[in-house]
């Protein structure tokens, strides 16, 4: 009877040392991480914007963006050349340092919060990344 036992055992902690080699194996690590700003040299605003017919032209903020769309839309353009309609109650997230161009038909009501470096600007004019034919 004992020997069963033993085999089972074995069987048992073979199992866990595979599970926990794989475990090992499969855990992504962090490669590179730069810290671009902290709370030392952190630069916020809140801007409440009222427009109509608005283009923002081509543009890149230096950090992170949450645009509040409250009445209207906004069509977004950032990533790729294909806008992003954003409506009432909808929320959008702008990648930091890639181009992005805002655009709204009528009028349009929207909240934006910038989180910037200090001693950046909050907005940096830029060339469009999309052929001619998708930026009309």
């Amino acid at each position: 009877m004992r020997i069963p036992r033993s085999k089972k055992f074995l069987v048992l902690l073979a199992v866990l040392t595979v599970a926990g080699i794989a475990a090992a194996i499969a855990i992504p690590a962090v490669i590179s991480r730069s810290v671009i700003s902290d709370g030392t040299t952190l630069h916020y605003r809140f801007e409440r914007t009222v427009a109509v017919d608005f283009d923002s032209g081509w543009h890149i903020h230096p950090g992170i963006v949450f645009v509040q769309v409250e009445e209207g839309s906004l069509q977004i353009t950032q990533g790729n050349c294909t806008p992003k309609t954003v409506g009432p109650g909808e929320t959008y997230i702008e990648v930091p340092y890639k181009p992005i161009r805002a655009v709204a038909r009528g009028r349009a009501v929207w909240t934006t919060s910038l989180f910037i470096n200090g001693p950046d600007a909050l907005l940096i004019p830029a060339p469009s990344p999309c052929p001619a034919a998708a930026t009309r």
